[in-house]
């Protein structure tokens, strides 16, 4: 638990969201990128990624890259500042506290990537193009894509918040899994799994957006069964830095760095028990102390 003053910890839990989103960034940005692409998967994803390596500043400067950052720093900052206001109230409810978060971080994720799979879609499909501004200009993105975009990312965040918990609970009580351990690999594989169900409403999404009125419904069809496996494997890869490395680093960030109850303990434990052992740090070495009672038991000895 948390001790600093909302004042103090407020911005500290802003930059650890930006920390953790820079972690994150890249690797999703380029996968994101090689979603909305009909070109190959391994072309669009090398290209991306020689970018990166040969021209940084394009790629951490281009649209793809600054998009992505917003979605998840945004995503990261409401998860930190949602439990920073849950603090100040004094809650101590954990379905309560749940409940707040989870409402929140969906909200939030939910409506960033609407927009910016809406902007990449734009940007990036067959017949868009990109200002030198980096503001894309394809055409307007429709209703019913945006539509399906949410829905996709609905399931995920049903998988996250609620499938993963449960499905951790049922390896712990009937498997007798470690905790830590159940909930670590059930909230990466759930979310992953989840991305098999949404990958068709993420395919006609776009299929939809780059050809509103020429397809029928069974070329609309086998666009989804031809995509279906390439886009459930991408999107369930791009769950592994997004909710574990994000997570993760975004979490250790605020245990560095923001005050918390077992730092205190620890400083208030530590002076005892080196004043017990007989011993006094000068310089940054330990030495014995040099109390008058210690010389003269060393004389005895």
């Amino acid at each position: 638990r948390f001790t600093e003053s909302a004042i103090k910890r407020a911005p500290k839990e802003i930059a650890c969201a930006a920390a953790a989103s820079a972690l994150v960034s890249p690797l999703v940005s380029i996968v994101d990128r090689c979603l909305v692409r009909r070109a190959g998967f391994a072309q669009a994803a090398t290209e991306a990624t020689r970018t990166m390596v040969t021209n940084p500043r394009a790629f951490f400067g281009g649209l793809g890259f600054r998009l992505t950052f917003a979605v998840y720093f945004g995503t990261y900052a409401v998860v930190n500042l949602s439990e920073l206001v849950l603090d100040v109230k004094r809650c101590a409810d954990e379905k309560e506290r749940r409940s707040g978060k989870v409402a929140a971080t969906g909200l939030a994720n939910v409506g960033l990537l609407v927009w910016r799979d809406s902007v990449f879609a734009r940007a990036y499909s067959d017949s868009a193009a990109v200002t030198g501004r980096g503001k894309p200009t394809g055409p307007k993105v429709p209703v019913r894509s945006m539509g399906l975009f949410a829905m996709r990312d609905v399931g995920t965040m049903y998988a996250t918040f609620y499938m993963a918990p449960r499905a951790a609970d049922y390896m712990v009580k009937e498997h007798n899994w470690d905790r830590n351990a159940a909930e670590l690999s059930m909230a990466l594989t759930i979310p992953a799994a989840m991305q098999a169900v949404t990958a068709p409403l993420h395919i006609h999404a776009m299929d939809f957006y780059a050809n509103m009125h020429v397809r029928t419904f069974k070329e609309r069809f086998d666009v989804i069964l031809r995509d279906w496996r390439t886009v459930a494997f991408a999107r369930g890869f791009r769950i592994l830095p997004a909710f574990g490395l994000g997570s993760f680093t975004n979490n250790k960030f605020r245990e560095a760095f923001i005050r918390h109850e077992e730092e205190e303990e620890y400083e208030s434990i530590v002076p005892i028990s080196i004043q017990e052992a007989g011993l006094v740090v000068s310089g940054g070495t330990p030495m014995l102390a040099t109390s008058p009672k210690s010389h003269e038991e060393f004389k005895k000895v």
